[in-house]
């Protein structure tokens, strides 16, 4: 009797672990989900999140259609928060001196010709950290404190869409409790060029 029991506190340990990690993913997938879902209604309805947000310049802001969740750029935004936060660093360009371009083109995805193929660009990535939880994503990266051009504000609202609209979107979220940021974020929107 006392080896059963040793044995199925064993076989409990190994599989607790998973079952913490599975949750954790879930989760992470939930708000990935939720983050897509606030993105849209964002470029929906600038006006509301005006005051959602506390920021009065989104009243300027003209609304944008939906975009379209691709499942190729989730999974490429997934590897990009997952390797920030695994390698512990917070940056456009990856350790591997390689921006999202390179990846996009990588994976054959249909971005425009004219996007850079130079190594280290970014026409397609917006990212985001902090310490408090992932669920403010979208509204840390609008509201985008600190960066003087508001580079992901106008990204995620589409405020550089002149002769080529955005359509697609894939958002990945990632967690490690021993990186610096915690949680890291990737957004890709792009005009998929086999719809132009």
């Amino acid at each position: 009797m006392p080896f059963l029991f040793k044995y199925t506190i064993l076989l409990l340990m190994a599989w607790w672990p998973i079952k913490q990690e599975q949750s954790t993913t879930d989760i992470l997938q939930a708000v990935a989900e939720a983050s897509f879902k606030e993105l849209n209604a964002v470029r929906q309805d600038p006006k509301h999140y005006a005051g959602k947000y506390k920021l009065p310049a989104l009243l300027k802001v003209p609304a944008k259609h939906e975009l379209v969740w691709d499942t190729t750029l989730a999974r490429l935004a997934q590897q990009k928060a997952e390797d920030m936060a695994r390698k512990n660093y917070f940056d456009h360009v990856d350790k591997k001196g390689k921006g999202m371009n390179y990846y996009l083109w990588q994976a054959n995805y249909p971005l425009p010709h004219y996007f850079s193929k130079d190594a280290k660009a970014n026409n397609v990535e917006s990212i985001a950290a902090n310490t408090q939880g992932p669920q403010e994503f979208i509204k840390q990266l609008i509201i985008d404190a600190g960066v003087p051009s508001l580079g992901h504000q106008k990204h995620l609202l589409g405020l550089n869409d002149k002769d080529t609209p955005t359509t697609h979107v894939g958002i990945g979220i990632a967690y490690n409790p021993r990186s610096k940021y915690k949680y890291y974020c990737s957004i890709l929107i792009v005009p998929k060029a086999e719809n132009l």
